[in-house]
């Protein structure tokens, strides 16, 4: 992988970022929260929201009774977990346990208890992957916090590490991969560089590349997919900033 590139276009968008109206960048933070969230909610395939009911919904922050409360409700959290991760890295906080439980409580707000790890055993469809039995994911989610204080890669091969240990612990009950996703843009946007969406095409070759970690512990396929993911995506801002095509402009 050609990291080089990468930080080319990082510095490319940068400075194009400062050259444009603070209102052009606040309006493609709000074009990527819009298509992050309904991008993350479909790759379960669980949520009913189409992407002009999460655009909606976002902007009006209202939750209506023709539409799944439950679907709602996760769009609506997801968003100020995203703000709360926002925050925590304008303060400079570094990612540890109690902001991570704090995230899995925004996101699981009026649908679950949040912010506790899982009390009992469970499974995973179509997966030949098993969560570890819950007693033992006290101490796996200890270990995993242990081994991101002392990394020694850059900061896609940390979030994508701490993303897809989170997806092979599977600590809480509900919101695991929501929360990944997070996660792993936590890490990416505390160094600098901006937030990636998995898009809804490049499925399958999401959770292969996670499968491949979770049962082999190989973190190059990974890796890679948000690298290409990411040099991609930073292409896809500089054409916004520098051509106006949001929300469309």
């Amino acid at each position: 992988m050609n990291y080089d590139l990468l930080e080319v276009d990082k510095l490319h968008f940068n400075r194009l970022r400062e050259s444009v109206s603070e209102k052009r960048v606040n309006d493609l933070f709000d074009y990527f929260i819009k298509r992050f969230s309904y991008e993350s909610i479909k790759l379960e395939g669980t949520n009913s929201l189409s992407e002009e009911e999460v655009a909606h919904l976002i902007k009006t922050k209202i939750i209506v009774s023709e539409l799944i409360e439950r679907d709602q409700k996760e769009i609506l959290n997801y968003v100020k977990a995203f703000s709360y991760i926002f925050e925590m890295i304008k303060l400079r906080k570094k990612l540890n346990e109690e902001i991570l439980k704090d995230i899995h409580e925004i996101l699981t707000e009026g649908i679950i208890i949040g912010g506790r790890y899982r009390q009992v055993n469970i499974t995973i469809k179509n997966s030949m992957h098993q969560p570890p039995n819950y007693l033992k994911v006290y101490d796996r989610m200890e270990k995993l916090f242990y081994d991101l204080d002392n990394f020694k890669g850059n900061a896609i091969q940390k979030g994508a590490f701490a993303q897809s240990q989170i997806l092979k612990i599977y600590p809480f009950l509900d919101g695991n991969g929501r929360l990944s996703r997070l996660i792993l843009n936590y890490y990416l946007m505390f160094k600098g560089y901006m937030p990636v969406s998995i898009p809804l095409k490049l499925k399958d070759e999401y959770f292969k590349s996670v499968d491949i970690f979770k049962e082999q512990k190989l973190i190059k396929p990974i890796e890679e997919f948000i690298y290409k993911l990411l040099l991609d995506q930073y292409e896809d801002y500089i054409n916004l900033l520098e051509e106006g095509n949001l929300d469309g402009e």
